[in-house]
């Protein structure tokens, strides 16, 4: 199973601290690490800090904090719809209900394999 949501620039501070402080908390996950060319361009390695992704998701460079690119900002038309800047998305893959209660019922030691 497949949930996308939407990361708006607006809550770039808030979604930086779920991300690298509630979801990694004492039997959460583990803490996100900064990975690929990008990151390297960035200067970036390691784990990810709380300011360094607040700073991408807010469109600046996590680093210089130089604005990257057009700036990420929520725009009103002239009839007064909110267009919602949009910084990035978090999909989040997940094993089906039926393979978690199927494992929770057997303890099978491979559906706990295929869970993780």
């Amino acid at each position: 199973m497949i949930r996308v949501t939407t990361i708006y620039a607006a809550s770039a501070g808030p979604s930086a601290r779920y991300y690298t402080g509630y979801l990694t908390e004492p039997d959460g996950e583990l803490p996100g690490r900064w990975m690929g060319r990008q990151a390297s361009a960035f200067g970036l390695g390691g784990e990810v800090s709380t300011d360094a992704l607040e700073s991408l998701l807010s469109g600046r460079h996590p680093v210089t904090g130089q604005v990257l690119g057009r700036e990420l900002l929520d725009r009103v038309d002239r009839h007064g719809n909110v267009t919602r800047a949009v910084a990035g998305y978090d999909a989040t893959f997940s094993a089906p209900k039926s393979l978690s209660v199927l494992w929770a019922l057997t303890g099978d030691d491979g559906l706990a394999e295929c869970h993780d």
